[in-house]
């Protein structure tokens, strides 16, 4: 007999990128016919009360603002990823099951699950935990900026996440080259790209997005805006570029207030940028060019969004997303931390309007590949090994 199947993030359910994730997790196990049952922050109104519990945020959250605490983002994720965990592992039944969580919020959960012999698998959601360390904090150092979302304590965390999973689902190849250069055994990784809801991104199609001579060119990146997701690189490219037409749009949260510092300087060499958060759906059908300069990010479903808008997409080298860009077709990858190659990416888009046009609607079919409906098929098809499985 199959085992129950749990899933559990610190976030709302269907919000931001984990949020997001988990929702994909439960469309997977619905296709494929298994009951699923979710743990998640707040109330999940998409889902049947008795199909999920509701995990309190700690009660000095809201205090956080107000103290010192503030500027450290890594001691916040640390602090939040502990009593979720601890909370989770609580609410999970005394018997074998299947169980979903993610990079830090997983390890008092997983062990309560492999002493009742359950499955653990872990949602990697970026690449391996001491790349993403070492590539983040390389960032923070080079642009003498705090705020850095990751701590030693955290990637020690997170490798005991990783030997007490059972097997680890990956998005991308770069995620799988990053677990298997560090040791990881390749049998453990489950490869099971996530997908969109293409119908509700759907483009408004070229003609609409055809750019009248002299008016706004816009390039838009969606995500948090930090170091890690490359903003920079973006903002330093348009910088060169010394283009009065290109206007960029920035959507996401600020999380600390160097960024935003950063955002004021570059507006003062005469850069035009909108900074905004919200539904990224009307920026991405009134703009031009996507753009997705990240550092490390292991894969990434914004730019897979923007081209089912119709938009092409210009990726690095370092993001998962170049595993689905046909360079030239149907978007270009850039070096990563290269304002240079990325400036004349984007020069190139900009000044050839036909061949704009071909990128973004071969951007849109290749989307279509990836809706959420097919994806979820495949995922749940790739999580077989761990869904079918008996009690260990």
């Amino acid at each position: 007999m199959n085992l129950p199947i749990y899933a559990g993030s610190s976030s709302g359910f269907g919000e931001g990128g984990l949020g997001g994730h988990l929702g994909f997790i439960q469309r997977a196990a619905s296709a494929a016919g298994r009951p699923i049952h979710i743990l998640c922050r707040g109330e999940a109104d998409a889902l049947p009360r008795e199909r999920y519990d509701s995990v309190p945020s700690p009660r000095w959250a809201s205090a956080l603002k107000y103290t010192p605490l503030r500027w450290s983002p890594a001691l916040q994720t640390s602090l939040t990823g502990r009593q979720f965990d601890s909370l989770a592992a609580d609410r999970l039944p005394d018997r074998p099951i299947v169980y979903h969580s993610f990079p830090g919020f997983a390890e008092a959960s997983f062990r309560k699950v492999k002493r009742w012999g359950g499955i653990t698998v872990l949602e990697a959601a970026t690449t391996h935990a001491d790349h993403v360390y070492g590539v983040t904090e390389a960032e923070h150092r080079r642009y003498r900026m705090g705020g850095s979302p990751f701590s030693r304590q955290w990637v020690r965390k997170v490798r005991r996440e990783y030997e007490l999973a059972d097997y680890i689902s990956i998005a991308s190849e770069l995620q799988r080259r990053s677990f298997i250069s560090r040791g990881f055994p390749p049998e453990k990784l489950l490869y099971a790209p996530l997908g969109i809801d293409t119908a509700r991104f759907a483009g408004p199609g070229p003609e609409t997005r055809r750019r009248e001579k002299g008016a706004k060119f816009r390039v838009v990146q969606v995500g948090q805006i930090t170091l890690r997701k490359g903003f920079i690189y973006l903002l330093e490219a348009v910088r060169r570029l010394d283009d009065p037409e290109i206007e960029v749009v920035l959507l996401g949260g600020i999380g600390w207030r160097a960024i935003r510092d950063t955002i004021d300087r570059y507006r003062r060499l005469g850069i035009e940028i909108r900074q905004a958060g919200g539904d990224p759906l009307p920026a991405l059908r009134e703009a031009h060019l996507y753009v997705h300069a990240s550092v490390e990010d292991g894969f990434g479903l914004a730019p897979l969004e923007a081209m089912a808008t119709g938009l092409p997409a210009i990726v690095t080298d370092q993001t998962g997303m170049q595993d689905l860009i046909d360079h030239g077709r149907d978007g270009l990858i850039v070096p990563s931390r290269d304002p240079s190659s990325l400036a004349e990416a984007i020069s190139r888009l900009k000044g050839d309007e036909a061949l704009r046009a071909s990128m973004g609607e071969a951007a849109a079919a290749k989307a279509r590949r990836y809706d959420a409906e097919l994806a979820a098929r495949r995922y749940a098809d790739a999580m077989r090994p761990a869904w079918e499985a008996a009690p260990c």
